[in-house]
């Protein structure tokens, strides 16, 4: 299907700076530069990037777009390449989540007689819908997942195969929640008696992820033990995630894969977490932290910036720590030299 260029201009607006049309100009699919051609919509970021062949429309940035003379297709500037392409992309060229294959409901689903599904709701092959949920309008819930009772769910979510939204969970609008997810899962509380045996603490509480919300795959969100477990608005969890009883991760946090966040500990707004990330219980991670280095989080940080290493320290103070190392190593080396050397004398 054929789209046109200024249709695309005119719906993001707000993001592009300029244009160099070309009359009737139109886009086929989005491509990667490396397999575009003549129908293609590609996005550059850098010079080195620019395709081989003409795509139909390029975008790009200005000081790139500056460098191109008489080029036969369509140039469209940005500030920001990655923020156009997830835009554009999304309106154009989506992940197809829809299983248009199969009937609105699959014949296959279990779905309890008080569940509530709104107008446009999708339900796969097998899935199985408890007692009191509720799913909001243009939600899709793909094959396997279950959604245990009492489950509220919004507008336009996604639960992928083989998920299990534990009940009484709420899931606000557009949440993503990829396969294998296990949301409001029983938290790990245990009591030991004098003979050093284990005893559960019942969990009783719930899981509330807010609006455009993301759960990567195989990742866990434990109930809280008495109250809720937070995932506020724009929170975004890689595959492998644990999400621990009692956490509050406020808006716009992102965490990539293996992050591990322990009980009752607050993470603020807009921290980034790279790979396998930890963060200890009962503690508080301020607004705007970047984590790099598999952080370990032992204790409070109270000021934005970047923070690496185990414990986790200031990202400059640990880029010292480990020159001290690579010079104590060097002394070492040159103990043993001389010890050998002093022994040899003897």
């Amino acid at each position: 299907m054929a789209h046109q260029v200024s249709e695309l201009i005119e719906k993001f607006s707000g993001l592009i700076e300029d244009t160099c049309l070309v009359d009737g100009a139109e886009f086929i699919s989005i491509d990667s530069t490396e397999s575009c051609h003549s129908g293609s919509l590609v996005f550059v970021d850098d010079e080195a990037q620019l395709p081989k062949i003409s795509p139909s429309v390029l975008v790009t940035r200005k000081e790139i777009a500056e460098k191109l003379s008489n080029e036969p297709f369509c140039v469209i500037t940005v500030q920001n390449v990655r923020l156009a392409h997830a835009f554009f992309k999304q309106a154009y060229q989506e992940y197809d989540s829809r299983d248009s294959e199969w009937s609105e409901i699959h014949p296959s689903a279990v779905i309890h007689e008080t569940a509530k599904l709104a107008t446009g709701v999708r339900v796969g092959p097998n899935v199985v819908i408890g007692a009191n949920s509720e799913i909001g309008s243009g939600s899709q819930i793909r094959a396997n997942a279950v959604i245990e009772h009492d489950v509220k769910i919004g507008k336009n979510c996604i639960v992928n195969a083989m998920a299990n939204i534990g009940y009484g969970s709420i899931l606000g609008n557009r949440v993503n929640i990829h396969s294998g997810v296990v949301i409001g899962n029983e938290g790990f509380g245990f009591a030991q008696d004098k003979n050093r045996d284990y005893h559960r603490i019942p969990h009783t509480g719930w899981v509330e992820l807010h609006d455009d919300v993301q759960v990567g795959a195989n990742s866990n969100i434990d109930r809280g033990t008495y109250g809720p477990t937070i995932l506020a608005r724009g929170v975004k969890l890689d595959s492998l995630c644990h999400v621990a009883h009692n956490v509050h991760i406020d808006e716009g946090t992102l965490f990539a894969s293996g992050g591990c966040i322990a009980g009752s500990t607050y993470v603020g707004k807009r921290v980034m977490a790279s790979g396998q990330v930890g963060v200890l219980d009962h503690l508080k991670v301020a607004d705007n932290v970047v984590l790099v280095h598999r952080s370990g989080v032992t204790e409070n940080i109270d000021s934005p910036g970047m923070y690496a290493g185990l414990p986790a320290k200031p990202f400059k103070e640990y880029v010292r720590s480990l020159g001290a190392s690579k010079r104590i190593d060097k002394l070492t080396s040159q103990l043993k030299e001389f010890k050998k050397t002093v022994l040899a004398k003897l």
